[in-house]
């Protein structure tokens, strides 16, 4: 009689353990389409009740209870999925420098004739015009009209470079600019994101490993992390429960269930004004000519109700992949390629030696302009006849957002301000020699000139240079996202083949667990007939 209840108890048991595993098989299949799901296996044990008792068989049989559930196995590769996080970091720096490079070309495309190349042809061919009637008033108009047009087009190149560097990482000033740029959007995602794993960590801690709702966590976590992985390159420890402790670089931003760190970001200005004392801009801000670059400043804080203490001060420099990465290299005026910053320092180069050369010429000694008051005659030039000013009148300080023409030169007699004629020995000046035009050929002479700032280069070679250094990088970052694009592809692969739900498998699986169970309940139903015969009989 004890023997067939033992035998009842495992054929009940066998029958609730091949149903749970027909559920899991059920669960597999229900979610072959789920992103971020992976497989799941019923692992079986054999169920002892009791230990065995030296070799007395029947003590033996009596502590086995049949069948139970050893864990529900999740398909997993730790390595995979740890590599395919570090390469769609990359991948997705490698598209935001893309975008950046593909924006940068769109402002640099002078194939409508209306860029900088064909504002310095037209003002080359003014020169030219000027050459052949210094004397002219219609040839000096149309010449300083050409001067004011070559301003404009390097203004409206800068405006754009502007706009183009804010919708990345604001201006560097403006906390509304900076809250409409795209890394602001993505530090908030981000921190929301560190949020998610510290609650899918929590959950983790007291949950039983090796059953169903323990894996959909894990496939949970997984799908966070990747997602993180996405905004920056990051490490990550597992523990024995599977939850996990997130680091950027050295620091931890998430331990278990805590978000020990957070990103935090500021405008250039309002995080050197944050230091107490304030704090001027650190040299790797300043470009080559001395002018403030950066824009956001991005700090790792532990926020405490509404206080925050910093963990990071300025951790740009470890924000390399990623999202933010990406956003932050375009600003980087020490990247390898080119980026936003670097065209705009390329184009302030172009703006203030193209300015320091007419003007230099303009003002040398030797150099003379007709008098407004008897164009028939020379004078010596005024040594503050610029071309070419900054917003202010100066001739120092002249980038491609502030150079302008003079002023002076706009005025009803300002254009006899351009200084024709040239003598390079005094006792040879001739105050009537209105037609000479040596100083308008060293102008034109500028044209070819090498001139050493723009690393022995000619202006409208540098500019090209620039040009071309754009197209070349969004050639070669289109390149490497291609290959980058397949490595990801293909790991992907490898994850999907090893983690996805296959329905042949499954099938299997079905029918084994179902046959099972089948053979157990005709077990269960035949010791039951025996038990309810031997009630009747001991009746």
């Amino acid at each position: 009689m004890v023997s067939l209840f033992s035998s009842l108890n495992i054929a009940s048991n066998a029958l609730s353990v091949n149903e749970s595993a027909i559920s899991v098989v059920s669960h597999n299949v229900a979610n072959m389409n789920t992103e971020g799901y992976s497989k799941q296996k019923v692992n079986l044990a054999t169920r002892n009740i009791a230990g065995t008792i030296g070799n007395n068989v029947e003590a033996q049989v009596r502590s086995n209870g049949g069948v139970m559930i050893a864990n529900i196995m999740r398909y997993n590769n730790d390595y995979l999925n740890n590599y395919y996080r570090s390469q769609i970091s990359v991948q997705k720096q490698y598209e935001q420098q893309l975008d950046n490079l593909g924006d940068l070309a769109d402002i640099f495309d002078d194939l409508d004739g209306e860029g900088i190349d064909a504002a310095l042809a037209s003002f080359y061919e003014a020169l030219n015009n000027l050459n052949e009637y210094p004397a002219s008033s219609t040839a000096r108009i149309n010449f300083i009209e050409t001067a004011k047009t070559m301003a404009a087009t390097l203004n409206s190149k800068y405006t754009q470079l502007d706009q183009l560097s804010e919708k990345a990482l604001g201006d560097g000033e403006s906390q509304e600019a900076l809250e409409n740029s795209k890394i602001y959007s993505y530090i908030g995602t981000f921190n929301d994101k560190l949020s998610e794993l510290a609650e899918v960590n929590k959950a983790l801690q007291v949950t039983q490993t090796g059953t169903l709702t323990a894996n959909n966590l894990l496939d949970k976590r997984d799908k966070i992390l990747n997602e993180i992985a996405e905004y920056v390159d990051i490490n990550v420890e597992e523990r024995q429960n599977g939850s996990v402790t997130l680091y950027v670089g050295d620091t931890a931003l998430v331990k278990g269930s805590v978000v020990t760190g957070e990103l935090s970001i500021q405008t250039a200005k309002a995080y050197c004004e944050s230091h107490v004392p304030p704090i001027s801009y650190p040299e790797e801000w300043v470009d080559a000519d001395g002018k403030k670059r950066e824009a956001a400043v991005l700090n790792i804080v532990q926020k405490d109700g509404n206080s925050e203490t910093v963990i990071y001060d300025n951790a740009n420099s470890i924000f390399t992949g990623g999202n933010l990465g990406g956003l932050l290299h375009s600003g980087d005026l020490n990247a390898d390629g080119m980026n936003v910053g670097l065209a705009r320092e390329g184009l302030d180069k172009l703006a203030q030696t193209l300015a320091d050369l007419m003007n230099d010429l303009n003002i040398r000694p030797g150099a003379y302009c007709i008098n407004p008051d008897d164009t028939g005659k020379l004078m010596e030039t005024n040594p503050t006849n610029y071309i070419f000013v900054n917003n202010n009148g100066g001739r120092e300080g002249i980038t491609a957002g502030n150079i302008q023409v003079n002023s002076s030169l706009l005025t009803d007699d300002g254009y006899w301000d351009i200084a024709c004629a040239y003598f390079d020995d005094p006792n040879n000046f001739d105050e009537r020699a209105v037609g000479n035009a040596q100083n308008v050929v060293d102008m034109l002479g500028t044209r070819n000139k090498k001139v050493d700032a723009l690393n022995g280069m000619s202006l409208e070679d540098f500019y090209s240079g620039i040009v071309g250094k754009v197209a070349a990088g969004g050639g070669n970052m289109q390149n490497l996202l291609d290959t980058q694009n397949d490595i990801v592809d293909s790991i992907e692969n490898q994850i999907k083949s090893n983690n996805s739900v296959d329905l042949n498998e499954e099938l299997v699986d079905l029918v084994k667990y179902q046959t099972a169970y089948a053979a157990s309940a005709q077990v269960f139903n035949a010791v039951n007939s025996c038990l309810d015969t031997l009630m009747s009989l001991g009746g």
